[in-house]
Formats: C-alpha cells, structure tokens, sequence
C-alpha cells in the first residue's frame, strides 16, 4: 500500500490542474465513471478503455489496483505451486495487460509476506499504454525488500502482432498472468485472439499461468478454450468471492483516503492456474 501511495503521488501530480479543489472533483467523477464503464464490458458496442488520459490512470490506481493485487496475493497463497515457483532463487514472470501494476504488486505482497530474501525477480509488464510505464519504473528503487525486482515495461497492442511479434524473451516466463485482462480486450476478442494463441503455443514447457477476471461466462468460457486449445493442465480452478479487507492498511493511503474513501474491496472472481503440458 505505501508503494501504491508513491505511485499515486506521482499520478496526482501528472493530472493537468493546479486547482487542488477541481482535481479532486474530476477525480470523484472518473470513479464514478470507471464503475460504469467496468459494467458494460460485455456490451458488444462498447469501446475497449482508453487509460491515455492520466486522470483515468490515477482512479484507476486507487480504486482497482489496490484489491485486485490482493486478490493476486491470496491466489499464490492458495496455490502450492505458485508458492514454490515464487520462493525460487530467479523467477521470470510476464503480466499480460499488467501496465496498471495489479499483477506486480500482488506477486511482491506475496514476496514481502513471506520474507522471500534471496528470489531475483524479472517482470515483463506488457500494455498497450506506455504511460503505464512511468507508473512503475523506479519499483525497485522505492522498494525497501531483502529481494531483488527488475520490472522491464514493454508497449504492446495484442490486436497489431507488429507490436509483439518480435518480442521473445518473455515465452520462457516461469509464469503469465492475466488479471482482468481479458475482460477488457472482449470486445476486441477476434483481433486479440492471435496474441493469446501464440503465447500458449510458445510459453515453455512446465510454464504456469494465473487467470482472474470477473465472475462472468463470456470472460472465463473464452479463457478455458484458449487453455483447452493449447493443453494446459488444471492446477486449481475456482468462481468465488475474494475481498480485500486490511483495515490498518487505509491509512497508507494518507490524504486519498479521506478525500475518495475506500477503494474496491470485494470482487465475484473466476480464477485459474494451468500449467502447460
């Protein structure tokens, strides 16, 4: 939480007004905003999001990030699997989508819990916005962790394989992960469908990938296709309820809490860990 009261500061002050008052007006209205946005995500005509404008980026921060690295952290710790990988002296891990740093920061919760000393970890955060970028650059420097984390930012739109394509480190990645990715791009699904396809033809043999998404058909029918298509195996497979309820962790959130309150808490998940056969 106070790595995500950095990231805010920076992300307050990149919103373009010097009017403290109108700031946190604009702010109040983009929650509201990205509520309803988030419940037409399976409207066919809706337009996938576009988090360019930095006032999106900082709402979305506060009011999603928070929970849904939580909810990524209670999954590892769930998963045996997933504890053993992450308590390896090198991990790799590629977050699809990750640019607003949910899979990140859950993955670290998890490190930083259970006093992980001597893991170097490797991100490849892939997103289509680059201003993602800026948000979680200097992670390893605001750090304070007995491990080590390198977070390497990689703009990519999976619905122009131009701009992934050539990218091929990342295809041994010890672990993918998708948090409320696909929910986002189902709109776009036909066009996205080649990137997914050619991570899981191509991710290693023994390679782990982490799905969560919201509790709904259309989100994890089409990720247990995919997963069928390419043989990856069922670790642990759930729909349920997960929440985010660390009360002494509000206060981390300084003067953002008192002026936007609680950030989400409880989500209707589905979530899956495979492994590739």
């Amino acid at each position: 939480m106070q790595l995500i009261k950095h990231v805010l500061d920076d992300a307050y002050r990149s919103i373009h007004t010097t009017d403290e008052a109108e700031k946190d007006k604009s702010i109040t209205k983009e929650l509201e905003a990205l509520s309803r946005e988030y419940g037409r995500l399976t409207n066919s005509k809706a337009k996938p999001i576009d988090y360019s404008d930095p006032l999106k980026r900082f709402a979305y921060i506060y009011k999603y990030t928070v929970a849904h690295a939580d909810y990524i952290m209670q999954l590892i710790s769930f998963c045996p699997q997933l504890r053993k990988l992450l308590a390896r002296k090198s991990v790799e891990v590629a977050c699809l989508g990750g640019g607003p740093g949910s899979d990140l920061l859950g993955v670290l919760k998890h490190m930083i819990q259970t006093q992980s000393k001597e893991t170097c970890l490797t991100c490849y955060i892939f997103d289509k916005e680059r201003a993602w970028g800026d948000s979680w650059s200097d992670v390893a420097r605001c750090l304070e962790a007995p491990f080590r984390v390198y977070p390497v930012f990689q703009q990519m739109d999976v619905t122009d394989s131009s701009t992934w394509e050539s990218y091929s480190k990342f295809l041994r990645a010890d672990l993918f992960t998708l948090s409320y990715f696909l929910s986002e791009v189902w709109q776009i699904r036909a066009k996205a469908e080649p990137f997914f396809n050619h991570c899981f033809a191509h991710m290693k043999t023994g390679g782990l990938v982490l799905f969560i998404d919201n509790n709904s058909p259309v989100f994890f029918n089409w990720f247990d296709a995919l997963a069928k298509r390419h043989k990856l195996e069922s670790i642990k497979t759930g729909n349920t309820t997960l929440a985010f309820s660390n009360d002494e962790e509000k206060t981390d959130l300084g003067m953002y809490f008192k002026k936007f309150g609680w950030p989400k808490r409880k989500g209707d998940v589905a979530y899956r860990v495979m492994r590739k056969a």
